[in-house]
């Protein structure tokens, strides 16, 4: 069951919003017409997640703070949008990654213990062999690592095992809107139309950098009906929302 607290709510999991943090939004202008956005989307909750990779390592105590300001600018502007905290953490060396999880480095979706958002590198020689011990090992944490698009990864579309062997250890795939509407090319739309058929697990999201980068979520469950089925989309909604209950709760 949906926690009351989310009914008529929508969350976007993944969002670069924080204003002159990493390669997302460039000002506070332009954090604020990327809210204002979402907001005339429907988008009511977003997960700041900014990069955590070695060119741009924004950790637990960089993120706080910078959510804490938009969150009062949007209520002096009288934007609707509550933002929570996390970051899009990188993985490539597994041991380095369980250090700074145990040291509490990195902010997880809604500073909680419940979900973390994890990127894996573009290069698939840097892609870690042990991933799937990871996964196992931050479910034994009590953690549900959700996968940054990994329907962008070639790596995955052309070893597909990869990815199962990472959900079939308790990770969920987190597909983006743009991928489904062909704005980073054919092959990503594919793969992702791909994984929402394959994987119960996937959740939508928008990845969404800018105002050019910014295609919202309606767009997305809009393209789910459309393809997949009005049941498909709801089933998205719903395990959207049972992340956002575990979110609230938290708070």
């Amino acid at each position: 069951m949906v926690d009351e607290r989310t009914e008529g709510v929508m969350i976007d999991l993944h969002c670069h919003i924080l204003p002159e943090v990493d390669d997302g939004a460039a000002s506070l202008d332009e954090a604020l017409g990327m809210s204002r956005f979402c907001v005339q989307d429907g988008i009511t909750h977003v997960v700041a997640t900014p990069h955590c990779h070695p060119f741009t390592r924004l950790l637990r105590s960089d993120i706080l703070p910078h959510v804490t300001r938009l969150n009062d600018e949007l209520a002096r502007a009288h934007v609707p949008l509550t933002v929570l905290p996390g970051s899009e953490v990188q993985v490539a060396d597994t041991v380095a990654y369980r250090s700074g999880f145990e040291a509490g480095l990195y902010c997880h979706l809604g500073d909680g213990r419940a979900f973390t958002l994890l990127e894996f590198p573009w290069k698939d020689e840097l892609y870690p062999a042990d991933a799937p011990e990871l996964v196992s090992w931050l479910h034994r944490q009590g953690m549900t690592p959700i996968l940054a698009h990994p329907e962008r990864h070639r790596y995955f579309e052309e070893n597909p095992e990869r990815l199962r062997a990472l959900v079939e250890a308790g990770a969920w795939p987190q597909v983006t809107v743009d991928s489904l509407l062909g704005n980073h090319g054919p092959a990503p739309q594919s793969f992702g139309e791909k994984l929402l058929r394959s994987y119960s697990e996937s959740v939508l999201a928008t990845d969404a950098h800018n105002l050019r980068r910014c295609s919202g979520l309606s767009a997305g469950y809009v393209w789910v009906q459309e393809r997949l089925g009005p049941q498909r989309a709801n089933q998205l909604r719903a395990r959207a929302e049972l992340v956002l209950s575990a979110l609230v709760g938290h708070a």
